[in-house]
């Protein structure tokens, strides 16, 4: 069991780097800071000197993976890339554009989460396994192949439909 846990452990690792990597690439490659810049400020009548002002007052001013004009290890931690993706796991998720903390409003909205969560996940339970052994009680009948039938329409349909 504790190499099992081992594993999945450093199998972690590289997953959450991926993660974080695919999600670099859609915010940062796809959607350059020049183009988040112009969004904000407005497409028409920005100037170049009001989108280098939005990069600099939100960090993202300097390269995104490899910094070239920095020395020794500055190469790789000066660069948009290292900064947001230290934060993220170090669990630091800045702050939103009305200025409020991320952090503290996951925190803060965490509970009433988890209080609506668990209790639904506690219903579904029961209710799917009273469903699983009234299916094995009936096993062979065509009320079993009507459940069988139903649970997998069911399982087609989108859980947010149920919402």
């Amino acid at each position: 069991m504790t190499s099992y846990l081992i594993r999945r452990f450093l199998y972690a690792f590289p997953l959450l780097m991926g993660v974080n990597i695919l999600t670099f690439v859609l915010f940062f490659v796809v959607n350059s800071p020049d183009d988040m810049a112009r969004l904000q400020l407005g497409q028409k009548h920005v100037t170049e000197a009001a989108i280098s002002n939005w990069k600099h007052q939100h960090g993202y001013d300097v390269p995104l993976l490899w910094n070239s004009e920095a020395a020794a290890e500055k190469k790789v931690t000066e660069t948009i890339f290292y900064t947001k993706s230290v934060g993220l796991f170090l669990f630091r998720f800045g702050t939103s554009d009305s200025g409020r903390n991320i952090g503290d409003d996951i925190q803060q909205r965490a509970l009433p989460s988890l209080a609506v969560a668990l209790p639904t996940l506690l219903l579904g339970l029961l209710v799917n396994i009273s469903f699983a052994l009234m299916m094995v009680l009936f096993r062979r009948s065509y009320l079993e192949q009507t459940g069988v039938v139903l649970c997998v329409v069911l399982m087609s349909i989108s859980s947010l439909f149920y919402i």
